[in-house]
């Protein structure tokens, strides 16, 4: 009888020793995974290294050649800015679009390059991602209190969404951060990323009456889930005349260390007098100690001879750089 015998026990051992191998390897596939995406995002949020200015003057006809010698040594993403204006690429760009199918996805989702890039003195852009929540409403009372202007990159799937109008009639910037923030759906191909990002336009769009034209990749815009693609997407929102910004000094709120004097710690570890700062801040539920820094935050930069504004897709962005 085969059940209850020697052999039927030696067969479970093994099957059994089989799962738990097969366990250990998904173990090790996911951890890996875990640790290479808080790798690429550390590395972005801290690294002042990691990111490049886009030139200033976006239309200089000089920018418009990238020989092979300065493409080793100069952003890829500043080259595909700088040419993307051009007119010869304009034009080589209309002649392929056949080519491509996404670009025919949501033709009516565009918006005007700019002609310049701006960069202010000493100007700290604070920027609150994965909002609207409660939390946003303590942050406008803040920022009315001290009279200055910030961004949100909004997550359209929220809630709270009818948030978006105070804060667009008390004169801050909307941008898109994304409609899910499920990385591996938005970051399952060029397409499904359009089709999250026209979601959250069009619910941004609809709610406030007004149309972004800045958005913020979700992880930034070089992490462990998008590498394959992140280049195709660039380009193409870039042809589409939408300018993203990553960040130069992040608060470390998403850590679970992240107490109020942890944040504001990172945030004065972070600074070295850069001309231009961009803050990355988290916007949702349990981000009271974000909410907490903020007035210190405000009060440091301030003592320090910087003033705060909104972006706008006149402002020079801060990118990372490419990896190569």
């Amino acid at each position: 009888m085969y059940f209850g015998s020697v052999r039927f026990f030696k067969h479970l051992i093994y099957l059994s020793m089989i799962i738990i191998s097969l366990l250990a390897v998904y173990g090790a596939w996911y951890i890996g995974n875990l640790l290479l995406c808080n790798f690429y995002v550390s590395a972005q949020s801290n690294s002042d290294s990691i990111y490049k200015e886009i030139p200033k003057n976006i239309n200089n006809s000089n920018n418009s050649v990238i020989n092979k010698e300065s493409r080793s040594s100069d952003s890829i993403l500043s080259a595909q800015l700088s040419n993307a204006l051009s007119n010869d690429l304009i034009n080589r760009t209309a002649d392929i679009k056949s080519e491509i199918s996404y670009q025919s996805l949501y033709p009516e989702m565009r918006s005007e390059m700019p002609v310049q890039f701006q960069r202010k003195p000493r100007t700290v852009y604070l920027t609150f991602d994965d909002g609207p929540s409660e939390r946003t409403l303590e942050i406008l009372d803040i920022l009315n209190r001290h009279n200055i202007k910030a961004t949100f990159f909004i997550v359209s799937n929220n809630s709270d969404i009818e948030i978006l109008k105070r804060i667009a009639d008390e004169g801050h910037a909307i941008g898109i951060h994304s409609h899910s923030h499920n990385y591996h759906q938005i970051y399952d191909s060029v397409e499904a990323f359009l089709d999250d990002f026209n979601t959250c336009y069009n619910k941004i769009y609809e709610t406030t009456s007004v149309k972004p034209q800045i958005f913020r990749f979700p992880g930034g815009s070089i992490n462990a889930h998008n590498m394959g693609i992140y280049q195709d997407i660039i380009s193409e929102m870039l042809r589409r005349g939408f300018i993203y910004y990553d960040w130069n000094i992040s608060t470390g709120d998403t850590s679970k260390n992240a107490t109020k004097n942890n944040i504001i710690k990172n945030v004065t570890k972070g600074f070295n007098n850069q001309e231009s700062i961009i803050l990355l801040c988290h916007d949702n539920h349990n981000k009271t100690n974000t909410v907490a820094a903020l007035p210190d935050i405000i009060d440091y930069f301030q003592n320090e001879g910087y003033s705060f504004d909104k972006l706008d897709k006149t402002v020079e962005p801060l990118v990372f750089t490419y990896l190569h």
